[in-house]
């Protein structure tokens, strides 16, 4: 198949070992790259003894046959490994232009195993490869890293993912950063790559001329895509304002975006929403590659409190977890704490969540005295910021904090009130706005996730028709519509492309044709996409995936007046109704042997 460079790079880094092998092509044509690639590899190399920050966790970089091609939004890549936050599957998927340099350096993906005695980074330009000293740059944040990496290299603008302190100091839900400020923020990929004291991965290509079947098919689909791209609301709104352009909309209109850690229904938000920020601290926006929305967002604070000079804006999960789940309104606080979490390298999702259930504990009192001196208000962002600085070092009730919400939680003795599930803390979606969300939380791969099923765009409007997903309701149960998107966005999430581009399956299935000369239509995306769902359930059963963990947080099953009206989905009509459309058994969570075979990956069954 065409769009691939048919080649995968292992470093051994106990062994200081490099070597080049093929890609195999048979499984390239059934996981496609990115995520459904990268856990199928992983499937092969771990189990329930794999110890996720130890040496034998294999940490895996992997991209798809869209990267480096025309393709809009398609150079995203994805970071794969056992979670050190939910001992499940990890993985996430970030933009920026490392995806498409890796594959201009001849590369599909990269197996990392082992782990260095020393600080080290990973070179790599075109064929050259390198693991280099990174002692100078052990304890330096990620943006005096990316700027040393650059001049250390020589090159004008590579494509550089890089710990901070956080991932340094194993804090579970550490993420990795990616070129001008992109993360890999979920699962604690951050912590695997500190675990291996593997510092920084650089990369420079310079062949650009990934081979695509039909080239001039591709640069004519793609024109009128961008085209008819442009008049969608969506691009729009992330191209105009970024994607906290949603912010207003979702806690006055669906009360979505929750409050004072999930137990207030109302709260004004215009003043830390995309549009403030476009009116107030704007200076400009920045794209990942051969991305036409643009919706990074660039601000610039030169005077005051929370002067940071020029830096990326906030998006939505921040301005969620940091702005309205937090209480706070003050947009440059926001913009602070922001940049404070990307130069630590901390995911902002996780580590909001920690804040303010920090905060929540502390106003019920829960927690006795206060957190190390600190005594935490809501809104209070100066109190916010210095817990940020104490989980990033793991110093005093920062140790505790970064392990978790339900471990910071279960401290206080108030584990039922972690709002999370599968180990992993909930997004910026609240299910009692879109109900879609609570058996997409409750089913995903890797724990609460927004990016496995994103029912809240189908539950505000937005249809597929070729995978049957067109929403009736925000508050049906549609858990049926979930197991479609689930498997649609396995099938993106491998393809690699971003969820922001208006782009449907018609259209993916027309793409994935003239990229790699292997005719395909909407139904072998969706067969595609039901075995990369199918194969990660797998995994997690051999890693310990327990049905009884699937539901909602306690404070999530309490009704909320305002947007939401009061609803709360029924968790488990939903959780039968899913379990029923994909044929798989309740109790167990297992997938049938005739599905297995259905699939083509009967070999994988664990039983």
């Amino acid at each position: 198949m065409r769009g691939y460079r048919g080649k995968i790079l292992r470093v051994d880094l106990s062994a200081e070992k490099i070597e080049i092998e093929n890609l195999d092509m048979g499984l390239a044509r059934m996981f496609i790259g990115g995520a459904g690639l990268g856990v199928r590899m992983l499937f092969d190399m771990i189990d329930k003894d794999t110890d996720p920050l130890g040496t034998e966790n294999p940490l895996i970089l992997m991209t798809g046959p869209f990267a480096g091609t025309a393709v809009p939004t398609g150079s995203k890549a994805t970071f794969i490994a056992r979670s050190p936050k939910t001992g499940l599957l990890g993985y996430s998927t970030f933009g920026g232009h490392l995806g498409a340099d890796l594959k201009f350096a001849g590369l599909d993906g990269v197996v990392i195993t082992g782990s260095a005695e020393t600080p080290k980074y990973l070179f790599i330009d075109d064929s050259n490869v390198e693991i280099r000293n990174a002692s100078h740059l052990w304890g330096k944040d990620t943006e005096v890293t990316w700027n040393t990496l650059k001049e250390e290299s020589g090159f004008k603008s590579p494509g550089v993912a890089r710990i901070g302190v956080a991932g340094e100091n194993l804090v579970k839900y550490a993420c990795i950063m990616i070129d001008h400020h992109r993360a890999a923020g979920r699962t604690g990929m951050g912590a695997v790559m500190g675990s291996k004291k593997l510092k920084a991965i650089v990369v420079n290509g310079t062949d650009k001329s990934v081979p695509v079947a039909d080239s001039e098919g591709l640069d004519e689909k793609v024109k009128s895509l961008n085209e008819d791209a442009k008049s969608t609301p969506t691009f729009s709104l992330y191209s105009e304002i970024g994607t906290a352009g949603f912010v207003d909309m979702a806690t006055a209109m669906f009360g979505s975006l929750p409050i004072a850690y999930y137990t207030e229904a109302e709260f004004d938000s215009y003043n830390i929403s995309g549009t403030t920020v476009k009116e107030t601290i704007l200076v400009g926006r920045r794209a990942c590659y051969r991305c036409p929305i643009a919706c990074g967002r660039v601000i610039e604070i030169s005077e005051g409190k929370y002067a940071i000079g020029r830096f990326a804006g906030p998006e939505l999960e921040v301005t969620g977890t940091m702005g309205t789940l937090f209480k706070n309104n003050d947009l440059e606080a926001l913009a602070f704490v922001n940049k404070q979490f990307d130069l630590l390298g901390i995911d902002t999702i996780s580590g909001g969540n920690v804040i303010s259930l920090a905060c929540y504990l502390y106003t019920i009192g829960r927690v006795s005295a206060d957190f190390d001196g600190i005594a935490l208000q809501w809104g209070d962002m100066d109190a916010a910021i210095k817990l940020i600085d104490k989980i990033a070092l793991r110093d005093g009730i920062g140790d505790v904090m970064a392990e978790g919400a339900r471990q910071l939680a279960k401290y206080y003795g108030s584990e039922s009130l972690a709002v999370e599930i599968n180990g992993l803390e909930t997004p910026m979606h609240d299910p009692r706005a879109f109900s879609g969300m609570a058996v997409a939380y409750a089913t995903s791969p890797r724990g609460a996730c927004h990016m496995a099923a994103d029912m809240y765009n189908f539950q505000m409007g937005v249809e597929d028709e070729g995978f049957g997903i067109m929403s009736q309701d925000r508050f049906a149960n549609e858990a049926d519509l979930v197991a479609r998107a689930q498997d649609l966005r396995c099938f993106t999430n491998s393809a690699v492309i971003c969820h922001f581009y208006p782009l449907f399956s018609n259209d993916l299935a027309d793409l994935f044709t003239l990229v790699t000369g292997e005719t395909f239509t909407v139904q072998d995306i969706k067969i595609c996409g039901e075995r990369i769902f199918t194969m990660m359930r797998l995994l997690n059963l051999r890693l310990g995936y327990d049905t009884k963990n699937e539901g909602l947080s306690e404070l999530l099953l309490k009704p909320l007046e305002g947007p939401t009206e009061g609803h709360v989905p029924d968790i488990e009509a939903h959780l039968d109704k899913w379990y029923a459309y994909r044929g798989w058994d309740r109790t167990t969570g297992r997938p049938p042997k005739e599905k297995l075979e259905e699939l083509g990956i009967a070999d994988l069954d664990i039983a």
